[in-house]
């Protein structure tokens, strides 16, 4: 399954994790914060940046993975 890393602008409420189908959110330096999780395919992605655009959200990078750290694929 693949392994997603979202980064973005701002602090960002844990409890806004059910918007982005129960990723984690954690703050990061620089008032920014990650979301991140493993998704079912493509298709989820597409539905949590969907998300991400609809509260106004600014991307700052979209990290997607085979496994948790291991190689980066193409969306």
């Amino acid at each position: 399954m693949p392994y997603l890393e979202i980064h973005v602008k701002g602090k960002l409420d844990p409890n806004l994790s059910d918007w982005f189908q129960g990723m984690r959110i954690l703050p990061e330096a620089e008032d920014q914060s990650c979301l991140c999780s493993e998704v079912a395919d493509n298709s989820a992605i597409y539905g949590i940046l969907s998300s991400l655009s609809t509260l106004g959200i600014s991307l700052i990078s979209v990290i997607v993975t085979d496994e948790e750290g291991r190689r980066e694929i193409p969306l």
